[in-house]
């Protein structure tokens, strides 16, 4: 069992997040859940395979281990963050260049609202990474070029076959006209001569 199923079983009285509650949860937490011990609500939350605490949307987190407040930065997870006005480190939304973007934990990179790409001023394509989606069109892209090589080469050997180059090829696959001796000669007649009777 790990450290997050230990803390699950050790606080059962499960409780449903509030709005408030629910804005202080990380877009980067793998796992969260509210429950209460002594009257008081706590949320807790799977990071990182680290499992953290906090007494709620005024409190900051903290290790359950060690109650320490969490050394981690959460917008250190966010590429190209100084590209976002009005970050918001728990929801991963923001704006640039006044359009409203969000950020993908699935794509490790910002998107539209309509779930197309940032391209930042001074980032080239290269520089940002690359999603599933890109990976998908690359692959398709390569499976076709390689289909379309084998085609064009057997079509190429078929019309080699069937349009041949040489005239010594051509006149072979002729077919030659047959000369009178070439024909069986059935046999001569030597006149009228009895069959021979059967036993």
């Amino acid at each position: 069992m790990n450290e997050w199923e230990k803390c699950q079983k050790r606080f059962p009285q499960r409780t449903t997040l509030t709005t408030e509650e629910t804005h202080h949860i990380s877009i980067f937490f793998s796992d969260h859940f509210a429950a209460t011990n002594k009257g008081q609500c706590f949320l807790f939350a799977y990071f990182e395979e680290i499992v953290l605490w906090s007494g709620g949307p005024r409190h900051l987190w903290c290790y359950l281990e060690d109650n320490n407040l969490i050394s981690e930065d959460l917008t250190v997870k966010y590429l190209d963050k100084e590209y976002i006005d009005n970050l918001q480190i728990f929801k991963g939304t923001g704006q640039y260049e006044g359009k409203e973007v969000q950020y993908s934990t699935k794509r490790n990179c910002w998107t539209y609202l309509n779930n197309q790409t940032v391209h930042f001023h001074g980032t080239s394509a290269s520089e940002t990474p690359e999603s599933p989606v890109d990976d998908d069109t690359a692959c398709v892209e390569e499976i076709l070029e390689r289909t379309y090589t084998i085609v064009s080469s057997a079509i190429q050997k078929l019309q080699t076959i069937s349009q041949p180059n040489s005239p010594a090829i051509q006149a072979s696959t002729r077919p030659q006209p047959t000369q009178a001796s070439s024909l069986p000669t059935p046999p001569i007649s030597k006149g009228k001569q009895t069959a021979p009777v059967p036993p």
